[in-house]
């Protein structure tokens, strides 16, 4: 590795320096399209720039490429950025990974690693990622921390989604139509519309409507959403935009399927280890496919005896989704101001599986922001920013997550109020060099205020005789906690308070099995978090099309809150990040050669995962603590080529090296090894509620989450002139390398190395008026394991890629 980076080095000082000569004859009006490759202009440092000319690693999503790839969802997105990692986390929410470095936020106390911004506004909630996919100009990925623009949650990186804008005296429009396998509609549409001379009005649609992926019904998608936008410019130093954006997300979660079970081995000394037994089920069977349950009913539960006839609650989407924004922008000789208010909300109820019989929330969000910049410059040699930014958020939720033998019931407010200033300095003391300073204070001040009341029953301990809890082996799917007292009230088993940390006696005590413990975690608690960040970079241009880049960035990520006995609150996580890199055009515009080396250190990083706290006894949980340090570095190579005026070829390819240089968490000791492949050792653990046996697991030393060694996409364009038509074959493949998403690293929850491939044969008019489409995407129908869970009767369940989707688009535009 250390030789790679080398040779980044190298090449980021020879290649643009080997073509300086070829390049300083080239005048800046040259930069521009002229029949090469396209400049794309980005905002990724809050002002308009070409993607050439930006000293960051930013990954550009063109909307031909979201149409191509189907992006409907947050998710989607890593089928396009080999950087990215995203996965659904169970209903409305996203999972995101930018090399190695994110979690998974799928509950509303804690907050994603990566700053997912919509229009320039940055959205709190990772489950209100979703219907914005559409009419858009660009979504730009910036991958590596961004604590000085983007601020607090950005320790991963920025997703960007920028919707196009109303243009003045333009009417125009444009319709997409699908349909392909599984019964998938798809649909969007805009209309641009001028108001006079200096207002103009946008309008767009979009609508996308599936089956289910799965056999048991699951998976499937019933999403529609709307974006109204008035742009007016009064006067040419003046302009103010408002749009309001409305978005439905209905259907339901895939509910997983069974990828096999783990069975305890037992030696001469007692319990020895465990065994994986595959399931051999396909990957669209479901959970709640009758066969899947079949294979559950005679699982055997340490607490409460088989299983027997089970059918698990039905996931569901109603999430509704709306905001409004204003963006003022007003040009005086002494810079610009831009000031952006915005104001969002979402009504959620969602019911997924996975490693539950059935998790339900039912949420409100309401956030308020507002930033404002200021950009000016003290003459040609030195550019600056400044700006502030407030956010409120104000969340109010009650949640359920029914995990056979136990389920808390969770009613719980938190609030954030963060305030953030921040600046850039840019200096170029010769024409050639430029010296970048930036920098943000971030206050953040979190209120969590709210209970968990835990339900776990008991049928007998450590195993009961199959005939104790016969008709009644799991806990019921029971909507409030009086439906379950009530439950257990009729069949006589009674429910036990018990207090934090404490067991009532069952042997030769006053209660006997069977019986239910209910056990209270409340939290009543302020975090204050302040932080520092800042960035500093120096960019040398060889010539308008050749430079190199250097820099150095820290980042910061909040702490937070858990309803985990023992485990209650985290702290924050940082990174800093070393870079160095280049970005060439060569052949009269038409070869594109990007190359960056990175090195990432990331301390005190929080994951979050289902496991146990710390409580007696303990509880399965999904919770976020801080489990140490690692060490991320690599190679990101981005080339395109045209080879011709109608042939097109690109390559993006990412090398990591990951390694985690501590490590380690503890898990209850419950009389079975602890089934990881990390190294294990039982130790007493002092709590508030007294000692208790547990595990001390140690997997420093292994790979970073959801960071395959490789991944590429690699893509071809070839454009064939048919008279006033033409038609258009594009093809590609992307790999991924095998990475691990869970903390136990066992093989067989392992993400394998795999090849999806793609196709389409476009046939369109000369000008790009109308065309209709032909595609195939994941032509070898490669479900490549996502993530994967080990529930409380010891089976996997997992989540796999979308399969092998087909159809047909049509469009035009006027």
């Amino acid at each position: 590795m250390r030789a790679l980076l080398l040779c980044t080095v190298a090449c980021a000082a020879f290649i643009p320096a080997a073509v300086a000569a070829q390049g300083a004859a080239v005048s800046p009006a040259d930069t521009t399209n002229d029949g090469g490759l396209v400049d794309i202009i980005v905002t990724a440092q809050r002002v308009e720039e070409n993607s050439q000319r930006t000293p960051l690693a930013v990954d550009v999503i063109r909307p031909e490429e979201l149409t191509r790839q189907n992006v409907v969802r947050a998710e989607d997105l890593s089928r396009i950025s080999p950087s990215l990692s995203a996965s659904g986390g169970g209903g409305p929410t996203t999972v995101f990974f930018v090399r190695g470095v994110g979690n998974s936020t799928v509950n509303a106390y804690s907050d994603p690693a990566i700053s997912f911004n919509y229009d320039g506004v940055y959205i709190g909630r990772p489950t209100s990622t979703s219907g914005v996919f559409y009419d858009l100009q660009r979504v730009e990925v910036l991958k590596g921390p961004q604590g000085t623009l983007y601020g607090r949650n950005a320790t991963a990186g920025a997703i960007n989604v920028i919707p196009n804008r109303p243009k003045l005296g333009e009417t125009s429009g444009s319709a997409t139509l699908g349909y392909g396998n599984y019964n998938w509609f798809t649909g969007q549409a805009a209309l641009n519309v001028p108001l006079g001379e200096t207002v103009a009005l946008r309008a767009a649609g979009t609508f996308s409507h599936r089956d289910a992926f799965q056999t048991d019904g699951t998976g499937n998608q019933r999403e529609h959403g709307g974006r109204l936008q008035i742009y007016a410019e009064p006067t040419p130093d003046l302009s103010l935009r408002v749009a309001a954006d409305y978005a439905h997300q209905g259907g339901a979660s895939s509910s997983g399927y069974y990828l096999g079970a783990v069975n305890p081995t037992f030696g001469p000394n007692g319990p020895s280890g465990y065994q994986f037994v595959p399931s051999n089920f396909s990957t669209q069977q479901g959970l709640l496919d009758p066969a899947s349950n079949a294979y559950l009913a005679p699982r055997f539960f340490t607490q409460v005896g088989r299983a027997g006839a089970v059918v698990d609650g039905l996931p569901f989407n109603d999430n509704d989704y709306w905001g409004v924004t204003a963006e003022l922008n007003y040009t005086t000789p002494a810079g610009t101001l831009t000031v952006q208010p915005a104001y969002r909300e979402a009504d959620l109820e969602y019911a997924f599986n996975g490693v539950f019989r059935q998790g339900y929330t039912k949420e409100k969000d309401k956030q308020t922001s507002v930033e404002a910049r200021w950009t000016g410059d003290f003459g040609p040699s030195v550019d600056y920013l400044i700006g502030a930014m407030y956010f409120d958020e104000e969340i109010a939720a009650v949640a359920r997550y029914n995990q056979q033998s136990l389920s808390p019931y969770q009613n719980f407010r938190t609030k954030t109020e963060s305030w953030a200033g921040f600046g850039k300095l840019t200096v170029r003391p010769v024409e050639q060099l430029s010296l970048t300073a930036g920098a943000r204070y971030t206050s953040d001040k979190k209120r969590f205020d709210g209970t968990s009341n835990v339900y776990i029953l008991f049928c007998g301990n450590p195993a009961p005789p199959q005939d104790v809890c016969p008709t009644l082996p799991f806990i019921p799917l029971a909507e409030t906690e009086a439906d379950l007292q009530a439950f257990y009230a009729q069949r006589g088993i009674p429910i036990t308070p018990v207090p934090l940390f404490a067991l009532p006696p069952i042997a030769g005590g006053s209660q006997t099995a069977p019986f239910v413990l209910r056990s209270q975690i409340p939290i009543n608690s302020g975090l204050t978090n302040n932080k520092f960040t800042y960035r500093l970079a120096a960019q040398y241009d060889f010539s308008p099309r050749n430079m190199v880049y250097a820099s150095f960035e820290t980042g910061y990520h909040a702490g937070g809150f858990n309803f985990a006995r023992g485990l209650e609150t985290y702290r924050p996580e940082t990174i800093d990040a070393y870079t160095i890199g280049t970005k060439n055009r060569f052949l009269d515009n038409r070869l594109q050669v990007n190359l960056e080396g990175f090195l990432w250190k990331y301390k005190d990083q929080q994951f979050s995962q289902f496991g146990y706290d710390l409580g007696t006894p303990p509880s399965t949980v999904f919770l976020t603590r801080n489990i140490g340090n690692s060490t991320i570095k690599g190679l990101d190579l981005d080339v395109e080529f045209m080879a011709t005026p109608n042939t097109l070829l690109s390559a993006n390819v990412q090398y990591l090296d990951t390694k985690y240089d501590s490590f380690v968490y503890f898990a209850p000791n419950q009389g079975l090894p602890a089934n990881t492949t990390c190294a294990s050792t039982p130790e007493l653990q002092v709590t508030p509620g007294g000692t208790i046996s547990v595990f001390r697991i140690d997997c420093s030393g292994n790979q970073a989450f959801n960071s395959p060694k490789w991944s590429f996409n690699l893509d071809a364009q070839q454009t064939i002139p048919l008279g006033t038509y033409k038609a258009v074959l594009q093809g590609g493949t992307r790999y991924r390398g095998s990475s691990y998403s869970t903390a136990d690293y066992l093989p067989y929850l392992r993400s394998e190395a795999a090849f999806v491939s793609y196709a389409s044969l476009t046939l369109a008019t000369e000008d790009d008026r109308f065309f209709v489409t032909a595609y195939i995407n994941n032509i070898e129908n490669n479900q490549r394991l996502i993530t994967g869970n080990i529930t409380s009767a010891s089976l996997v369940t997992a989540s796999a890629e979308q399969p092998r989707t087909y159809g047909l688009r049509v469009g035009g535009k006027f």
